[in-house]
């Protein structure tokens, strides 16, 4: 069994894309292998640093396994055109070809290849068509790459196979660090690559690089009895930066931390990839941690001194711009947002900021109730005015932290400072809603403006791609109704049916997750209804997870489904539609009909009365005959009325069972 290496050697690749990279490489080889080739190996495993993306395929046989294949042909006695072409499409004469069921059938057997002529063809199939999120063509050639690409390493076991991609040729050649290594690496075996560029102060497992920024960050924290202020996505990044992670110990000014930590932070994490330190206390001191990429010969001092210039020069500007946006109170500030645009299709922050008020003021007044209205109004006005300080200018990742700030050293009310702070919240799956009722009320009223609004603009995301993040904007207001057990109604505020299948399809996927069947969510969101309130179908849809699942509920949906399946293979067979008003207006002479006309007189509003139309359903169909000659269309419009009553619920025919 043999170990299969492809290396990628490029400029420096994004972060970002890195990871991806690597579960892309390694679905496309594996597939090429085992879906075309019918080669199966052992492990996979993937490489990527800053300049070199690569995969190792173990357990690779050293020839493709003999395939045999069965073709079927045409039917004995075919025009002989149409066998011509069959036997000459596998090769074979009629004589060569079996005969079975009437047809022809070839056995077409194709001897194995070498594994290192398979894996040429697959990984040229698969460098062709790579897709990154962004690529780019340089010098003369043609092919596209994230970055320009230098060098390809190709190697089955010790054996070079001569990958081509556009200009280059496979080799077993690549480099090492940019600046801890002079000269070629030379790969001498595939198995040995990790090891080989290890040497050359290349650590080129993702893996193995994170572990070490993440204990060394630790450890070096730790000599300062100081905690490092982590998060994952930081540490993800930075390890995507470097290739050899060396953690430094910087300082700033203690003034600083004058600032809001956040400011510091954002400076910190969002713009310099340093890691900010906090005491035991939780509370962050002049201290951070850079993971550079060198080792140098004076213990990284000048690689500390020049990050501490940097830091201070941007903590001096975000110093300048804490104490000047100060002199001015939001409601000034609020003023520039007639110069801010909001989208070139839709119009000025400004007048979002009007409908934000509009709609907060509705779900106050209508929905919530209790609430002074006066601060609802000015949190609205207020909540996009720090978009235009000079603050969240240089620190856009500070918006509505800043307004927060502001709004209390003006001693505005707390529910208003919060409110601004907390309306986009929130940002993510991960992220929690709004806690204050205000802060609440205006994250659904700026949430639904955006979907309102760009929507109408013909902003919709399609397929993948939703650049305003409109799906998380409809599922984030949907967490915070169902937070707050808020009725708010989408359809009062939009009659686009293509909103409302947009925040359908968004629920669907919520209570699926939840863990309730597709067939219950199906049937909650599928009442006829001119309402669309996420609170309401959610806890309809609790409600008929259970009712389904006990036996009263199993007693009644299989006599509704029952009666549900006669009405509509009738009306397919009829090719007309039932009503129940037929029913209404009939003389009925049994028992059994007059019991289920007066079941069905009376209002259905609840699982617990649909469950008390089972008994009379079913001495229906127990005492008469649905299709007899004469009563046939009063008792199926008997039927359209327990359609109608189920309907009042959930589409009963979207249950299985």
């Amino acid at each position: 069994m043999s170990t299969l290496l492809l290396e990628l050697f490029s400029e420096e690749i994004p972060s970002r894309m890195q990871r991806g990279a690597c579960d892309q490489l390694a679905l496309r080889m594996s597939n090429g292998f085992k879906e075309k080739y019918n080669i199966e190996g052992g492990w996979v495993k993937t490489f990527v640093s800053p300049r070199h993306l690569a995969i190792q395929l173990a357990g690779l046989p050293d020839v493709q396994p003999d395939v045999t294949e069965e073709k079927k042909g045409p039917k004995v006695g075919a025009p002989e055109q149409a066998m011509k072409g069959f036997l000459n499409s596998v090769g074979l004469t009629a004589a060569q070809c079996e005969q079975r069921d009437g047809y022809y059938f070839a056995m077409i057997h194709r001897k194995g290849r070498p594994t290192s002529d398979v894996a040429k063809e697959i990984i040229e199939t698969v460098l062709k068509s790579f897709v990154w999120p962004k690529s780019m063509r340089w010098g003369a050639g043609t092919q596209t790459w994230v970055r320009p690409l230098h060098r390809i390493v190709c190697l089955l076991d010790t054996k070079i196979i001569p990958v081509q991609f556009g200009a280059l040729t496979a080799s077993n050649i690549t480099e090492g660090h940019r600046f801890l290594h002079t000269g070629e690496v030379k790969i001498e075996d595939a198995a040995q690559y990790a090891d080989t560029l290890k040497k050359a102060h290349v650590l080129v497992h993702f893996e193995d690089r994170r572990v070490r920024i993440q204990n060394e960050v630790q450890i070096l924290a730790a000599t300062q009895n100081l905690i490092p202020l982590d998060e994952e996505g930081l540490t993800n990044e930075v390890t995507g930066l470097v290739e050899w992670p060396t953690p430094l110990l910087g300082t700033f000014d203690k003034k600083f931390l004058e600032l809001p930590p956040e400011v510091l932070v954002s400076e910190m994490k969002v713009h310099q990839r340093y890691f900010a330190l906090i005491d035991g206390a939780g509370k962050l001191t002049n201290k951070f941690i850079i993971v550079a990429n060198m080792v140098t010969s004076d213990k990284g001092k000048t690689v500390i001194a020049g990050n501490e210039r940097v830091l201070h020069a941007r903590l001096s500007d975000g110093e300048f711009y804490w104490e000047q946006d100060k002199k001015k109170p939001l409601s000034d500030w609020a003023k520039g947002l007639a110069d801010v645009v909001f989208h070139a299709k839709v119009g000025m922050m400004s007048e979002k900021v009007k409908r934000i008020e509009k709609y907060a003021i509705t779900i106050a007044e209508t929905v919530v109730g209790g609430i002074d209205i006066d601060q609802v109004r000015q949190a609205a006005k207020l909540c996009k005015a720090d978009l235009t300080t000079g603050m969240v200018g240089e620190f856009p990742d500070l918006q509505g932290i800043m307004g927060c700030y502001y709004a209390q050293n003006e001693k505005l009310p707390a529910e208003i400072s919060t409110a601004i702070r907390d309306h986009y919240k929130p940002l993510g799956a991960m992220d929690a809603e709004p806690q204050s009722t205000i802060a609440a009320i205006i994250s659904i009223a700026d949430k639904l403006d955006s979907i309102i609004s760009l929507f109408g603009a013909g902003e919709k995301p399609t397929g993948s791609k939703d650049p305003f993040a409109l799906r998380r904007a409809t599922i984030g207001i949907m967490r915070i109704t169902l937070k707050f057990r808020w009725n708010v109604d989408i359809a009062k505020f939009t009659n686009d049916p293509e909103i409302i299948e947009f925040f359908r399809d968004r629920l669907k996927q919520m209570l699926r997750d939840d863990g309730l069947k597709h067939d219950v969510v199906d049937a909650a969101l599928n009442i006829k209804e001119k309402t669309f309130v996420p609170n309401v179908i959610t806890e309809q849809a609790r409600s008929l997870a259970k009712w389904t699942e006990s036996k009263e509920g199993e007693g009644a949906l299989a006599a509704i489904k029952r009666a549900l399946n006669i009405l509509a293979a009738e009306e397919k067979k009829a090719k007309t539609q039932y009503q129940f008003a037929t029913a209404q207006k009939a003389t009925f002479a049994k028992p059994a009909e007059q019991q289920l006309l007066a079941a069905l007189q009376e209002k259905v509003v609840s699982l617990d009365a649909l469950s008390k139309l089972a008994a009379p359903i079913n001495t229906f169909f127990d005492d008469v005959m649905v299709t007899e000659e004469g009563h046939r269309e009063a008792r199926l419009s008997l039927l359209a009325g327990v359609r109608d009553a189920a309907n009042q619920i959930a589409d009963f025919s979207k249950i299985e069972g």
